[in-house]
């Protein structure tokens, strides 16, 4: 990891703010060392899957989203937050199908130890290892809210994604 970033414990310093984390203008990527997609992401979560020693982050795709093919063929993922918010505007509104969007806004790839892609210019990583993941579909919903929120929503229903946060950095 860049020695500008320092590495940071997610179970004590996320305590406060689990609820507000995923309110902030944050970004995913997947892939590896040869190919890598990112985008931005609004929904999740963070806790804990099958032991409260394993701090975990839930992330949701949606099929559609071309760095839904990266979570579903790569084990891990990172999500960043960025001081500029020209690029979470940028990473959600242009498809990674039409070209690299990072090299695009002058974001600089690089890689952890264990080879998942960041961007230099982040100002927080997580990065996570998927336990598990799965496609939900209209009979999993239990609520009228996601039968409604979906009802108009064509990237298709989000995959759900758990993964073990494995490293945690910021600046």
């Amino acid at each position: 990891m860049n020695t500008e970033f320092k590495s940071f414990d997610v179970q004590k310093d996320f305590a406060d703010n689990g609820f507000t984390f995923f309110t902030k203008k944050l970004i995913l990527c997947s892939g590896d060392t040869t190919e890598s997609n990112a985008m931005t992401i609004g929904w999740g979560s963070i806790g804990n899957y099958i032991g409260s020693d394993r701090p975990t982050v839930t992330v949701y795709v949606a099929p559609a989203r071309y760095t839904w093919e990266f979570m579903e063929h790569h084990p891990r993922f990172t999500i960043m937050e960025f001081e500029d918010p020209e690029v979470w505007k940028y990473m959600g509104s242009n498809s990674g199908r039409d070209g690299d969007k990072a090299a695009a806004i002058g974001l600089h790839k690089t890689y952890t130890e264990k080879g998942t892609p960041y961007y230099m210019e982040a100002k927080l990583v997580v990065e996570c290892e998927i336990m598990t993941s799965w496609h939900q579909n209209e009979n999993d919903f239990r609520s009228s809210i996601p039968k409604e929120w979906y009802a108009d929503f064509d990237a298709g229903i989000h995959t759900i994604y758990i993964g073990e946060v494995i490293g945690a950095w910021k600046k």
